[in-house]
């Protein structure tokens, strides 16, 4: 696509967390005793001055309830259980007044740190697995958690369910309750939640859970389950699967009015809008609603429009729904082949890497495993039902409008344009457009210009540029500061 959009939002709300002891002699978590198997601080990026990180598990058991109030022999509790792989990274300035930010990857099934290697995060790694640290991060003036979730992804491992959004809230929320014990110094800090793709249906659903949770807290306050509140600040969503029913209708148009597709012409967009709209509407409603669990015929049929749009003749016409431009990876599984071939993702699959990052060893004693970028087992269950979808601009900005309705009811973008001084560019301090933006008091939609899916892939600088304007509360119009190296570069 030559357009990748993101929405942010800012929530003035407080959140709880919860704060219980456990046994340290346990080796397996028990519900409502979350476990902790974490690294010791160390600099694994070589990052300047007094950034660290740290990495492991948290793990997480939920016990399931039978339907009857009185269970039969076949009807006993259920155990869940979650390890879930996170990587912490420090911010290199002012860390003391630094938000959190928990960082939830999408697929469903791509690793989260991942992309602490994908031009946006802490680290570079060249292709001799020479690692350094990232000039322009987003952790320069936020610390950042990268999750891997739904189980499955990444370094995540476990039995529970992901596909129930209320289920994998529970599982974060557990998740961040207790990153809080175990890192007590953070809990005044702000707290934030940045998702990509499918990670922001379960940041919307975490941060759903967390707000309800928190009624009734105060900042000093204390919940009957040890609960401590702390402080929501922000929440952005890059590229994100929110509204599948809007975000589909619209990609019949956007494909019509992209540049880089040949369409036959923009009555047959049109009409297929309209066959969507009396034949696959509601039944992709009633599968966003859970109301339907197979989805499977109706995404085939609305794939089966998508691509008569494109395809004359009766042939066949491939395409990269993360990049219209590209024929080459016309498939997850085609992507997940080159995202192997990577350097990261080599680094990730070394022995010793996976002792250092608290993978293997310890307490839950595991051998070094085959590390997959992209789950596409993960991908599968989802996909039956309403998860198979690339996030298109048109639809982004058709739900921004309706979210800012009540704010505001013109909801018009306008140029986002900044000086090349900004990217400490040699062009004569020239104009450059970016994008297009549209901000309404804490609500901002932004769609950046030749991004793709996914903006760190093709334009890593302008996604921290717009990280560090999120986190800092700055206009995402005002042209930010340069990159410095061995510089302050906070004001």
């Amino acid at each position: 696509m030559w357009l990748s959009s993101l929405l942010f939002a800012a929530i003035a709300w407080l959140i709880a967390v919860n704060a219980q002891k456990y046994d340290p002699g346990d080796k397996y978590p028990k519900p409502g005793r979350p476990l902790a198997h974490i690294t010791e601080r160390h600099n694994t990026c070589g990052q300047e001055g007094m950034a660290g990180d740290y990495s492991g598990y948290i793990s997480i058991a939920i016990e399931s309830k039978p339907k009857e109030k009185i269970p039969t022999r076949k009807q006993v509790p259920i155990k869940e259980y979650a390890n879930i792989f996170f990587w912490f990274f420090e911010a290199r300035h002012k860390p003391q007044d630094a938000p959190i930010i928990l960082f939830l990857n999408g697929g469903p099934g791509i690793s989260s740190i991942y992309r602490v290697f994908d031009g946006s995060g802490p680290c570079n790694i060249d292709w001799q697995g020479n690692i350094g640290p990232n000039p322009h991060s987003l952790n320069e003036y936020a610390h950042v958690l990268y999750v891997d979730q739904p189980v499955g992804a990444g370094f995540s491992f476990g039995n529970a369910n992901f596909t129930d959004n209320r289920r994998a809230a529970e599982y974060l929320y557990q998740f961040v309750q207790h990153f809080y014990f175990e890192f007590p110094q953070y809990r005044k800090n702000e707290f934030g939640i940045w998702t990509s793709d499918w990670g922001s249906t379960a940041g919307l659903a975490l941060a759903e859970r967390i707000l309800k949770k928190n009624v009734g807290l105060t900042w000093m306050s204390m919940g009957l389950e040890g609960e401590l509140p702390i402080r929501l600040s922000m929440m952005g969503l890059e590229s994100p699967k929110i509204d599948p029913p809007s975000q589909l209708a619209h990609m019949y148009m956007y494909m019509v009015k992209n540049p880089w597709l040949h369409v036959q012409s923009v009555e047959d967009g049109e009409d297929a809008l309209w066959e969507y709209m009396d034949t696959l509407e509601a039944d992709l409603v009633a599968c966003s609603e859970r109301r339907k669990q197979d989805c499977k015929e109706d995404l085939k049929g609305y794939r089966q429009a998508l691509r008569r749009l494109t395809t004359p003749d009766g042939l066949r016409t491939e395409f990269d729904l993360w990049d219209l431009r590209d024929a080459r990876h016309n498939s997850d599984r085609s992507r997940n082949i080159g995202m192997r071939m990577t350097p990261a993702a080599k680094w990730l699959n070394n022995a010793k890497t996976q002792a250092h990052l608290g993978v293997t060893g310890g307490k839950l004693a595991r051998e070094p495993i085959r590390f997959e970028p992209w789950n596409i087992k993960v991908l599968k269950p989802y996909s039956e039902n309403q998860e198979n979808l690339i996030t298109n601009p048109l639809g982004l900005r058709w739900l921004s409008q309706n979210v800012t309705v009540g704010i505001n009811r013109t909801f018009e973008v306008e140029p986002l344009v900044w000086d090349s001084y900004s990217f400490n560019l040699e062009r004569h301090n020239r104009k450059l457009t970016v994008g297009v933006f549209k901000r309404v008091k804490h609500f901002t939609f932004v769609a950046v210009k030749g991004a793709g899916h996914v903006i760190a892939e093709r334009k890593p600088k302008t996604l921290v540029k717009l990280f560090w304007s999120h986190v800092r509360n700055k206009p995402v119009k005002t042209p930010l500061i340069t990159w410095r190296k061995d510089k302050e570069i906070i004001e």
